[in-house]
């Protein structure tokens, strides 16, 4: 294969990885966002930030890994671009859901016990 198909590749692993998870998230992100953000604009711009850092960083850390990787084996690039990928995706999801965590502990705490629906704990 040559450079361009295996750097096209890369990136399409790095693309189905951040779609995929968003995919996965985009309902129950919707949700949370809708309750912590006092308007519908708010909750749209954290939508947008979070797409964005799902794909972001993922692509970010394949193409530097990527460049780092001087063989031209296929499977070699294609297991560092997973890996990578998932990488990235961790470190996007980590940054984005610390975002997201303090506020929403902040409204747990606030929200007394018996305000919780019947059959949740704490």
């Amino acid at each position: 294969m040559n450079a361009l198909t295996i750097f096209a590749s890369e990136i399409t692993i790095s693309l189905m990885l951040s779609g995929l998870s968003l995919w996965m998230l985009s309902g129950p992100l919707n949700n949370v966002l809708d309750d912590l953000c006092p308007t519908r604009r708010q909750a749209e711009f954290w939508q947008t930030y979070t797409r964005l850092m799902l794909s972001i960083s993922p692509l970010l850390l394949v193409l530097v890994v990527s460049s780092f990787i001087h063989s031209s084996n296929i499977v070699t690039h294609m297991k560092a671009s997973l890996v990578a990928g998932l990488l990235g995706l961790l470190i996007g999801l980590l940054i984005v859901g610390r975002r997201i965590f303090m506020p929403a502990a902040r409204q747990c705490d606030a929200t007394p016990l018996s305000a919780t629906p019947s059959g949740m704990n704490k």
